[in-house]
């Protein structure tokens, strides 16, 4: 990376955008950052670092407590805004909600961007367990390969998609249940696009299972997932072959229904 603040195109990329985004990223991965600390990770020169730090801690994406840069609010309210006018969001939000009382059990709403998945909502039931690790579903994309909602959104995607994915990811190990060859990660897709639902038994953390359904829009297209987690001592049996699998399928199904009638009732 280059030590030039100003703006320039390199292949269509500004330079300076590109170094604006590394720092914050890096402050986020770090919870909170030095001057000095980012000076080791970040390639610019001390002063020029500096300047950018200053300008965004302006601009209100970071803030600065003594020496030490966080995130700044201003990123709260426009996941908000980026989330409240998300088509799936709307159409989901209430079947969500019912779904956690239903299943008594953590429910998310997740979409695929650039690989992976992000969760833009989810509901607590009254037996959910395990909300701090949740809580980091939320703070970071995860994988698609080793979760019921990942995997569901990759059954449903093109097979140079999926390549694709798989190519730029990998298929990184997270438990000893943890699908990492692509054979049988694609033998798995195809059993899921068969059977409508995901499964993920154990194979993202030790203890937890849970089932995931796609959901489409009009044209076929895989828009994103849902999906209940919960401890395997309460997923399992009947309540993890049969039980779960038709609630999810159908809170899919009925968020499919209202897309459409958003689609409708715009004209589209």
């Amino acid at each position: 990376m280059t030590d030039d603040a100003d703006t320039q195109n390199t292949g269509r990329r500004i330079q300076s955008v590109e170094n604006a985004c590394e720092i914050i990223e890096a402050v986020q991965e770090s919870n909170s950052a030095t001057l000095q600390e980012l000076n080791e990770r970040i390639e610019l020169s001390q002063g020029t670092l500096h300047t950018y730090l200053a300008t965004l801690t302006d601009c209100g994406f970071l803030t600065k407590d003594n020496d030490t840069y966080q995130l700044g609010f201003r990123f709260v309210t426009m996941g908000e805004h980026v989330r409240n006018e998300t088509e799936l969001y709307t159409a989901g939000q209430e079947e969500v909600d019912k779904l956690a009382d239903r299943s008594g059990e953590y429910v998310h709403l997740v979409v695929e961007n650039d690989g992976r998945e992000v969760a833009i909502y989810e509901r607590r039931g009254e037996h959910a367990v395990g909300m701090d690790y949740h809580l980091q579903l939320r703070e970071a994309p995860q994988h698609l390969h080793d979760s019921a909602s990942g995997k569901a959104i990759l059954s449903c995607l093109p097979s140079e998609r999926v390549e694709e994915i798989i190519d730029r990811e990998g298929l990184s190990r997270q438990t000893q249940h943890t699908i990492t060859d692509r054979e049988t990660l694609c033998d798995e897709l195809e059993t899921i696009r068969e059977r409508g639902y995901a499964t993920n038994d154990e194979e993202e953390i030790r203890g937890l299972r849970a089932v995931g359904a796609p959901i489409l829009d009009n044209d076929g297209t895989v828009v994103g997932a849902v999906s209940v987690t919960a401890p395997t001592s309460r997923l399992k049996g009947t309540r993890f072959d049969t039980e779960i699998p038709e609630m999810v399928m159908e809170a899919a199904n009925l968020i499919e229904v209202n897309l459409e009638m958003t689609s409708f009732d715009r004209g589209t």
